[in-house]
């Protein structure tokens, strides 16, 4: 074979070896592609069932503001009562089920920080769905941003549409039965959604 035959031989065989580089490199990409497409849409999908969307009767109630108030300064009055949200006094209840009625100038301020709030009203003693709700409690899911279970139970001092009435900052759901999953997924759709900061 002579020098020019193998000259030609090996940029034949050097343009295969090239060719084969670039065919490999394109391949990878739409590989590379392709999984990264299907790991946004299994990401974007996973995040949208995260949260529920709105419930059946959820209520969109017109915002009364956040505005905070010196604890002691009379509150304006609410427009809607019970109220989900409204000036009220900066400090919040303390989560759980309260053994007395939390008032909305505080438990506004739960709401306000992504909390929500489980009203109730017994004109005679109702041990059992206080033990109910205190499962309910038990059962919720912390917050992964504060370790925190954000639900508030407390009884209302005023009349209720329901027996229970599910709050969130601007939004209500009345409940004529206690439902721990309804109640589970209230929390879940409301979980840090409220004009304050997380905390």
């Amino acid at each position: 074979m002579s020098k020019k035959e193998s000259t030609v031989r090996l940029e034949k065989r050097e343009r295969r070896r090239a060719e084969n580089r670039r065919q490999s490199l394109v391949w990878n990409l739409i590989v590379l592609g392709g999984l990264g497409l299907f790991l946004a849409i299994v990401a974007g999908y996973t995040i949208a069932n995260l949260r529920p969307g709105p419930l059946p009767g959820e209520q969109v109630i017109p915002d009364d503001g956040d505005g905070h108030l010196t604890v002691g300064v009379a509150l304006p009055a609410f427009r809607h009562d019970p109220p989900s949200s409204g000036t009220h006094y900066p400090q919040a209840a303390d989560w759980g089920l309260a053994t007395t009625p939390v008032l909305p100038s505080t438990y506004l301020h739960n709401l306000s920080i992504g909390g929500v709030v489980f009203l109730y009203r017994c004109t005679t003693p109702c041990p059992d769905l206080e033990n109910e709700l205190k499962d309910l409690y038990t059962s919720t899911p912390a917050d992964p941003q504060t370790g925190q279970k954000k639900v508030l139970i407390t009884q209302y001092d005023k009349p209720l549409p329901s027996l229970i009435v599910a709050l969130a900052w601007d939004h209500e759901l009345d409940m004529v039965a206690f439902n721990k999953a309804t109640m589970l997924t209230w929390y879940k759709r409301f979980l840090n959604q409220g004009p304050e900061p997380s905390r």
